[in-house]
């Protein structure tokens, strides 16, 4: 087996789980979640209502629907759904011109399709995650979550009080995705790729009401190693009371950012005060570290999280296989002394 194929398969073995909790060998499947626009949901399983960002966007001199899509969103391919949101406006998709008003706002809705499975409820929040996953808790180096999802990826999740930082921070999203592009061409240029974003807010829908902030991007876990990545992808939701946080990652082709979106919508918060009336989920003692500071206050380093998850794991591996390499010259050594003539 090649050594890059081994590493790729010990990476994904990254989980702890936690005993006594029941696991079914089903996964989600490689589609994950997708968000549906257009028409009305006419089934009778729960959806969540998603609605994208609804400030109109100014066209620029040099712009074109799929460079707007691209820096909007991250991909160019998203310029037929814009195309169709101002179909009144843009008669010929090729045919823009600098002063133009596009609505970028969508309205699309996920099926709810884990919902029946019960997913977690802790009493003051509860959320859905993929049936057959397990739950548990992962470290690698000093990199550590002590409440994590695994299945076909892996979620670790952070719940805790709404920081007063956190709004001031998402309030103007576009500007926020170019401080997050700024951080990461600055300090982890080689390592990240691919970096999108996304943005909805979920309003009128009762405890399952917020807004959704999402960024994910390729990790490339050493230059050494080209073939070496892994698809990340972090969210955020904020409701009243609390700011839900979950990174995940994997390392084939399935769907993370569809699954951590879908974790990160159904999220709901249930306010209930305690009797000395105050309402706090901090008492969870749920922690991802490092939790490393950065320009944007009160939301969770994903970068650092993976710098270091990755990087740990890496080198524990190659110093296994080190030992294992020296082992077997060892035992070789030993066979060729035994085998020589004249020896016993």
């Amino acid at each position: 087996m090649r050594l890059s194929k081994r590493i790729l398969m010990c990476l994904g073995a990254a989980v702890i789980l936690w005993s006594g909790i029941p696991s079914i060998n089903a996964f989600a499947s490689k589609e994950a979640y997708p968000i549906i626009y257009g028409g009305e949901f006419d089934g009778n399983e729960p959806v969540m209502t998603l609605t994208q960002d609804s400030e109109d966007y100014v066209v620029l001199s040099g712009d074109s629907l799929w460079k707007i899509s691209e820096k909007l969103w991250g991909d160019g391919n998203f310029y037929v759904r814009l195309a169709a949101a101002n179909k009144d406006t843009v008669t010929d998709p090729d045919l823009i011109y600098p002063g133009m008003r596009l609505k970028i706002s969508q309205t699309g809705y996920i099926v709810r399709e884990e919902a029946k499975y019960g997913g977690a409820q802790m009493g003051k929040y509860s959320m859905d995650f993929p049936h057959g996953w397990k739950v548990g808790m992962t470290q690698s180096g000093s990199a550590f979550a002590n409440f994590v999802l695994s299945g076909d990826g892996v979620i670790a999740c952070l719940i805790q009080d709404k920081k007063s930082e956190i709004l001031p921070t998402v309030s103007d999203w576009q500007q926020c995705t170019q401080q997050i592009t700024g951080y990461a061409e600055k300090n982890y240029k080689e390592q990240v790729s691919d970096l999108k974003y996304e943005h909805y807010c979920m309003e009128n829908q009762g405890e399952n009401s917020g807004e959704l902030y999402i960024y994910s991007f390729t990790w490339h876990i050493s230059s050494d190693y080209p073939s070496l990545t892994a698809q990340v992808c972090a969210g955020l939701k904020v409701t009243d009371h609390i700011q839900a946080e979950f990174i995940g990652y994997t390392f084939d082709d399935y769907d993370i950012c569809g699954c951590v979106r879908y974790v990160t919508a159904s999220f709901e918060e249930h306010y209930e005060t305690d009797s000395d009336g105050k309402f706090t989920v901090n008492d969870s003692n749920m922690s991802i570290v490092p939790d490393t500071e950065w320009e944007l206050k009160g939301m969770f380093n994903a970068f650092a999280y993976a710098d270091e998850f990755f990087t740990s794991k890496l080198n524990r591996i190659l110093e296994i296989n080190e030992e294992e390499k020296r082992e077997t010259e060892k035992a070789a050594d030993k066979i060729n002394r035994q085998s020589a003539p004249g020896e016993s």
